[in-house]
């Protein structure tokens, strides 16, 4: 939804749109004076309709808050009367509202979110979630007040406490009613609302960095009131993306620049040493401080999920072992999610596309997505597929529903999320995400349960329990077809790197050779059209 803010004494509410040109994303049409930031609101002439009403009205306001370059997009907010004021007497403009994209990892599955239930004595209230990558939320059933369990959590290999594991409990799980609860720092937490004893059909423990989750469906509380969880070892052999990707060279991807549009990249982080650097695209944070824009890095909220997409795509660990699919690419992150948490603005992502292709990146990944068109977003990538880059779009984690925007556009590459059994601990939530169809070789592989399909998917990807870097110097697994998008973000970097005729086309020819390219080298997994596209990406 646009935002709104009140208007002067009790008027119509100002709403924020973005004014773009008819055609194309940079138009002269957008140079106008009236048309560039100022703290100022600039008077728009009334409707004919209007001034006949009443001679003395006033003229309808408009406030410029942003701009992509003086001939681009402008940010603006404006009453009801303004809007119409402005398609009437600018006919060259297209008038957009602003809407929000989210982050495709299993925590942004819209019917995963929390459900507040009432009862005789009081609303249950969910409790804030943590940072785990793949959350599901709960409310408290009605139950009585004194019923809770406690759940006890150490690490498998020396028995410490682990804090910050958060555990959500079901016991109806199509309703979402159930608790939730995360461990202190002596590993203990306590699930109110739910009898020890009482029937849970689904579990779930979203641990901290370097810790693998859990899942048990059929159980009790009391079954799970003592849990010891796996550490994570990004040697480990059975995971799933070095499986595909570890024999390609540690300069893989050399030469290539790939963007990750997202919630900010820790470049301080020892395994990502290729992030040459980024842009704050928040139009919010940097109009209230010209500063923030250097603060490209992890958005306060939630802000880990862009750290773990760009190992994905190129993690280089010298140390720890870890590495992405195309260690040798260089990285810039273009933060479009706001430090506050919530969405990312269909203004910031597009300035971010468009700066994206301003410092020549090659590549663009973008693991967002929503449920609308959007016109603004579609000219960007549009533009930057004339100018050669092409953008790679997570297909979205809504439970098989349609592929979401901007992946469903035919300009992007869009990509859905399968997993392979086995390659993640038989107690992990990736457990859960197990679905058919089946395919590849011994029917392990599978299409996530969480991912979108449709005759839209070009490619799949491997999205299920990735493990990846996590701000700090850490190490975690998530899931989505967040996960799946920079994976083929990655092969796509490594084979542009590989054709040297390819890395001297220009334009549209060579965005057209790369997608050409990129699904030629897909296998089939046996899934089925709308499922996998081309199929996987493999060398």
């Amino acid at each position: 939804m646009a935002k709104t803010t009140t208007g002067k004494k009790g008027g119509a509410p100002r709403r924020r749109y973005i004014l773009m040109a008819t055609a194309g994303l940079h138009d002269p049409v957008l140079t106008r004076p009236n048309l560039q930031p100022s703290a100022q609101s600039v008077k728009l002439a009334a409707r004919p309709a209007v001034a006949a009403l009443a001679a003395t009205a006033a003229a309808p306001e408009m406030q410029v808050l942003d701009s992509i370059r003086d001939d681009g997009p402008k940010l603006v907010t404006m009453g009801p009367e303004a809007e119409l004021s402005l398609r009437l007497n600018v006919p060259g403009l297209k008038i957009v509202p602003e809407v929000f994209y989210h982050r495709q990892w299993q925590r942004f599955r819209t019917h995963m979110r929390p459900v507040v239930k009432a009862t005789a004595k009081a609303k249950a209230k969910p409790k804030k979630s943590g940072r785990s990558a793949t959350r599901l939320s709960a409310v408290a059933a009605a139950a009585p007040a004194t019923a809770s369990f406690q759940i006890t959590v150490t690490d498998q290999t020396n028995g410490r406490p682990v804090k910050g594991a958060h555990m959500v409990a079901f016991t109806d799980f199509a309703s979402r009613a159930g608790a939730e609860a995360t461990t202190g720092a002596n590993g203990r937490a306590t699930l109110s609302g739910i009898a020890p004893n009482a029937a849970l059909e689904r579990v779930y423990v979203y641990a901290p960095a370097g810790y693998w989750g859990h899942f048990a469906a059929n159980t009790t509380g009391a079954r799970q009131s003592s849990l010891k969880l796996q550490p994570v070892n990004v040697k480990d052999p059975i995971l799933l993306l070095p499986q595909f990707y570890a024999a390609l060279p540690m300069t893989a991807g050399a030469g290539v620049t790939v963007a990750i549009i997202d919630s900010g990249v820790d470049g301080s982080h020892p395994d990502l040493p290729n992030v040459a650097g980024g842009l704050n695209c928040v139009s919010d944070e940097v109009r209230a401080d010209p500063a923030a824009a250097a603060n490209w890095r992890p958005a306060l909220s939630e802000g880990e999920h862009g750290t773990h997409v760009a190992g994905i795509v190129a993690g280089r660990g010298t140390t720890s072992g870890f590495r992405g699919v195309a260690p040798g690419a260089t990285l810039r992150a273009y933060r479009v999610f706001p430090d506050a948490g919530g969405g990312a603005s269909n203004f910031d992502i597009t300035k971010a596309i468009d700066a994206a292709v301003g410092d020549r990146c090659d590549i663009i990944n973008m693991s967002l997505g929503g449920p609308q068109k959007d016109d603004l977003v579609e000219a960007a990538i549009a533009r930057a597929l004339a100018a050669g880059v092409v953008v790679i779009v997570a297909a979205g984690n809504d439970n098989r529903s349609a592929v979401s925007f901007p992946a469903a556009l035919t300009e992007s590459v869009a990509v859905s999320a399968m997993g392979r059994a086995g390659t993640f601990p038989d107690d992990s939530i990736g457990t859960s995400d197990i679905s058919d169809p089946k395919g590849g070789a011994g029917n392990k592989d599978f299409v996530a349960d969480f991912s979108n399909i449709g005759p839209q998917v070009d490619i799949t990807g491997p999205g299920v329990e990735i493990v990846s870097t996590l701000p700090g110097r850490g190490h975690g697994s998530m899931s989505g077809t967040s996960m799946a998008c920079p994976a083929v973000t990655g092969f796509a970097a490594y084979l542009l790197a590989t054709d040297a005729g390819l890395r001297q086309a220009q334009g549209a020819d060579r965005s057209r050779q790369l997608k050409e390219l990129l699904y030629s080298k897909c296998r089939p997994e046996g899934f089925g059209r709308d499922f996998e596209g081309f199929g996987l990406p493999a060398p």
